[in-house]
């Protein structure tokens, strides 16, 4: 796989993938966004349903879902061989999950669908989001969750990895930490013959803080920190949103 500039995840696997791998070891908390898609899946799932996750890096988020679902019938998917390589160890003892190297800009499974699909921050580090979300509703026949960051206008940002530019300024090696509009996401999404229901994200302020604080002096991990209500990154405003997307009847 040749990877973009903005693959920082192909380029540094290793780095990237630490805040995770502690999460499985139980070295860090639980992500607050895994309490809330374990509330989310909940909502939808019934016995015998197959779930996909896309993007799933080391696959912490299943570690929240088995202690709700142990018998879910789950795949985890991930561009990255590192990442698939990393998740199949640490959940080679659970006979109902299934890791494979996917990338999110070519079809998934649009051949066997899963009922419910979901895709936790990963689209605001795309440079578009338009074939990817049409590639994750192609592989779905219930339910898709995406959690990105949204509000009501569109920021595309560049976030630097190193102070590296080219002759016309332009960073060489960076991360897209883009926002992308609700009317302009809903727009797309209706036209593919989906619904989409936008929910407030929901954290406990406290814990982000806390993981915050213990990382923060990381050469390589990027930590979330706390500002009055709000969560940054970089010193970007992180407007997380779920969407909940529904096939239109």
């Amino acid at each position: 796989m040749v990877f973009e500039e903005w693959q920082q995840w192909g380029r540094r696997p290793e780095d990237s993938e630490k805040h995770n791998i502690h999460r499985l070891s139980g070295n860090l908390p639980e992500m607050e966004s895994t309490k809330q898609l374990v509330n989310l899946v909940s909502n939808d799932y019934e016995s015998g349903m197959k779930v996909l996750d896309v993007g799933c890096n080391v696959g912490h988020y299943l570690k929240g879902l088995r202690r709700q679902f142990p018998e879910l019938d789950y795949t985890g998917v991930d561009a990255y061989d590192y990442y698939i390589s990393q998740a199949k160890i640490a959940f080679q003892n659970d006979p109902n999950s299934a890791f494979e190297v996917k990338d999110i800009f070519k079809p998934i499974f649009p051949e066997n669908p899963f009922d419910i699909v979901y895709c936790c921050n990963v689209i605001h580090h795309l440079p578009d989001f338009r074939i990817p979300v049409k590639n994750l509703l192609s592989s779905t026949k219930k339910v898709c969750f995406i959690r990105a960051l949204f509000a009501d206008y569109t920021n595309i940002v560049k976030s630097t990895v190193t102070e590296s530019y080219d002759d016309d300024g332009n960073p060489i090696d960076y991360w897209y930490l883009n926002t992308w509009s609700k009317n302009y996401f809903t727009e797309f999404v209706k036209k593919l013959g989906w619904n989409v229901e936008f929910i407030a994200d929901e954290f406990e302020t406290s814990q982000i803080q806390k993981e915050f604080e213990t990382i923060k002096n990381s050469e390589s991990d990027v930590a979330t920190r706390i500002v009055g209500d709000l969560q940054i990154i970089e010193g970007v405003v992180a407007n997380w949103v779920w969407a909940k997307l529904t096939p239109i009847n």
